[in-house]
């Protein structure tokens, strides 16, 4: 398909190393993120999905894997995050009529004004009327959004929710541990505490600081322990990303 350029600069880049089976799962979480997978069935039960938590459980990431996941099933997908300040017109959001998926993150940020509502509103009902799949992520339930078009907060309630919860500081653990040791990494309880005491509780970031480690101990050529993870951490304060 033929997008845009202003819609194909603006689309959250793709990282190779995110995927919803590296995502931390637990109890608190396992439902949600089996039905994020039936999802993508073409056969699923909705087109619409609304995803919602509270800051740090892993929206972000999930959206990204999401993105992946439709890609390479070569789909059409097209992923935009209104906390993106390049994002400065609502006419970003025209002329997606003909993608296979259309994911929107950070809906809390759209702007309250009636030309970006009516043009959400308009993309909603196209994907109604085709068959657009459409993500739309929040740290608000739909029915809190600050949005003055009555008709698009009623057709945000249409969207099947999915609240992304917050997991225990027991679950966390036990996380890390098996999310560390699909990936051939042995963390014992020593480090995995130094990793919780000292790093963001973003559920995403803890994902990428495991990635991050992998590579870390593989060009140092040494086995993961606290120690370790504290170098990891001092050579990224001493080099930020982004």
């Amino acid at each position: 398909m033929n997008k845009p350029p202003d819609q194909l600069s603006l689309n959250v880049k793709l990282d190779d190393s995110v995927s919803l089976e590296k995502f931390i799962k637990c109890e608190s979480n396992n439902s949600s993120l089996e039905f994020l997978k039936s999802s993508i069935s073409e056969d699923s039960i909705s087109n619409l999905f609304y995803i919602w938590g509270s800051e740090g459980v892993g929206k972000s990431y999930i959206m990204q894997a999401l993105n992946k996941e439709f890609t390479n099933l070569d789909k059409k997908s097209l992923h935009l995050s209104l906390g993106n300040s390049k994002i400065t017109s609502h006419e970003i959001f025209q002329n997606l009529e003909s993608l296979d998926v259309l994911l929107i993150e950070k809906i809390e940020k759209l702007p309250m004004d009636k030309a970006w509502e009516m043009q959400i509103f308009s993309l909603i009902n196209d994907a109604l009327s085709g068959n657009t799949k459409i993500y739309i992520s929040s740290n608000k339930v739909s029915k809190d959004l600050e949005i003055e078009l009555k008709d698009l907060k009623s057709r945000l309630s249409y969207f099947t929710a999915i609240e992304i919860p917050e997991i225990t500081q027991a679950e966390k653990i036990e996380a890390l541990s098996q999310s560390s040791k699909r990936r051939g990494i042995s963390l014992d309880k020593k480090t995995i505490q130094y990793i919780i005491n000292h790093t963001s509780r973003s559920l995403s970031d803890l994902l990428k600081l495991i990635d991050d480690l992998d590579g870390y101990a593989l060009k140092k050529q040494k086995k993961v322990t606290a120690a370790l993870v504290r170098e990891l951490l001092v050579s990224r304060s001493d080099n930020p990303r982004r």
